[in-house]
């Protein structure tokens, strides 16, 4: 079925509320998030401009969390918004999808927001050098183990087989 002629803003795949002015909105009562928008004539096929891209949830939050971002106090009432209620999400979802958005639009207020710092890469390739040594640590244990098994067995004393010469004589 396709959703052509569901009203509101399509990103990527996800269809938004019909874009409202920002200082007459009201966060829905469920989980989702929202995209604060600019009227922008170049951009079809409605003509809006994704600023940035937020998430308001079920976790005590009453008012919108811009993350440090402020809406140009002049351009208030330039600036439009819309919803995509996500009823049962858990912040985990709502938090990729906000990421997969920021990353297909590229909004102003966000452009540097997916991009990690150099600390936190840092951080991440000494916990995976970390975790290398651990397994190879526990790659050679497992082989020493092995080895011992298919190695040559410590040899036991066999009785000789066949006629002993020293036993006949002697009895």
């Amino acid at each position: 079925m396709s959703l052509w002629w569901v009203p509101g803003i399509r990103f990527n795949d996800w269809v938004f509320t019909e874009p409202a002015r920002l200082s007459e909105w009201r966060q829905p009562v469920c989980a989702g998030l929202f995209v604060v928008l600019a009227k922008q004539a170049q951009w079809a096929p409605k003509p809006f401009q994704p600023l940035y891209f937020g998430e308001f949830g079920n976790n005590g939050h009453s008012a919108l969390d811009f993350d440090g971002w402020v809406p140009p106090a002049g351009r208030m009432d330039e600036l439009y918004i819309a919803a995509l209620p996500l009823p049962y999400s858990t912040t985990a979802q709502r938090f990729a999808l906000r990421h997969e958005l920021i990353r297909a639009y590229n909004p102003i207020a966000q452009a540097d927001a997916t991009r990690t710092s150099t600390r936190e890469l840092a951080r991440k390739v000494d916990a995976m050098e970390l975790r290398q040594q651990e397994q190879n640590a526990q790659i050679l244990a497992l082989l020493q183990q092995l080895n011992a098994m298919f190695g040559p067995q410590p040899a036991t004393p066999r009785r000789p087989i066949g006629f002993l010469a020293q036993a006949a004589a002697g009895a």
